[in-house]
């Protein structure tokens, strides 16, 4: 079995290519998880701020 220069060069490219590959992924689920941890955050600042409206409303329906 003999090897050629363009066989290590096409093994080569394709290790980069999925190594990159690979690494982009990671990013892109990386910033989505910071996005979701935001969303999240947002969402609880939301309910509280629903939780003291609805305390208030309690206090004047009891008035």
């Amino acid at each position: 079995m003999t090897t050629e220069i363009k066989d290590l060069v096409y093994i080569g490219g394709i290790v980069v290519a999925v190594a990159g590959s690979h690494f982009m992924l990671r990013a892109r689920v990386m910033v989505l998880e910071e996005r979701i941890k935001g969303y999240s955050e947002a969402m609880k600042r939301i309910f509280e701020s629903l939780s003291r409206i609805e305390e208030k409303l309690d206090g004047k329906a009891d008035k």
